[in-house]
């Protein structure tokens, strides 16, 4: 394996210990959602076993077989590191100060220098060439558009009216909010992110061939956040529906299932 892939691979180890953590904190101490909206503590806990028995888990396995030289996982990882820095920016500054500030703060790090550290990576290597003939790169880079356009426009939809009344949008005033963090993070970052990637992959650009794979990693992993969130809502959220459940993993396993297709034509070791 090239080196230069290795301190964020060993970086995503503690990181992965910080989110099991931040995550058996949430679910076992009272005092870690005490002061949240009830909305948003029933989130919390279900975002909490998801990153307990999904994401931790995977994250460490990611970091183990990316420092066996496999690009599928070194792709999968820089997917995992985008959701847990995006994840540890909405608990380290939305969430009220509490026990568990330092675990986010530290989580909040590391996972912001390990995704630096892996995209400097990808960036001084040649990703392109780690693909094989045949890869559906068009079919990848597409879905990433869609998608990131798609919820651009559901977001857009609450925001540009809430703008023009001059009112707090829903999203915000139904969790106790001044503001949705997720809109800002959303717009701001991951969707252009999502588009842009997707954008470069169709024209077989360089910047797509890792950027395109990451946010649809960061997608199937953010949806599955979501999903236990909404079920979360629904059993401890006091009648809140939360988004359309059959819809969401509608979409969870069509962005799984084209993510996979493109990584069976990548190359098993760099």
């Amino acid at each position: 394996m090239t080196a230069r892939y290795r301190l964020p691979a060993l970086l995503a180890f503690p990181l992965a210990a910080l989110l099991a953590v931040s995550a058996l904190g949430g679910l076992f101490v009272p005092a870690v959602y005490a002061r949240e909206h009830p909305l948003r503590a029933a989130q919390g806990l279900g975002q909490s076993w998801v990153d307990l028995v999904l994401v931790a888990p995977f994250l460490a396995a990611a970091s183990y077989f990316t420092l066996r030289r496999s690009c599928r996982f070194a792709l999968l990882l820089a997917g995992t590191l985008a959701y847990a820095l995006y994840s540890m920016a909405l608990y380290a500054f939305f969430m009220h100060f509490g026990p568990l500030f330092l675990v986010y703060t530290a989580a909040l790090g590391l996972s912001f220098y390990a995704l630096v550290a892996m995209i400097c990576a990808f960036k001084s290597d040649d990703v392109a060439g780690w693909y094989g003939p045949g890869a559906p790169v068009r079919l990848a880079g597409a879905l990433s558009v869609v998608l990131g356009a798609a919820f651009a426009a559901l977001w857009l939809a609450e925001v540009v009216p809430a703008l023009a009344r001059g009112t707090v949008v829903a999203s915000a005033a139904d969790s106790g909010l001044i503001t949705n963090p997720v809109e800002v993070l959303d717009l701001g970052i991951v969707l252009p992110a999502s588009v842009v990637g997707g954008l470069a992959l169709i024209r077989r650009a360089p910047l797509g061939y890792w950027l395109g794979p990451m946010m649809l990693g960061f997608g199937v992993v953010e949806n599955a956040a979501l999903i236990g969130m909404t079920v979360s809502v629904r059993t401890h959220g006091g009648g809140a529906a939360g988004p359309p459940l059959v819809p969401l993993v509608a979409m969870t396993l069509v962005n799984a299932a084209v993510l996979a297709l493109l990584l069976r034509h990548l190359r098993r070791d760099m």
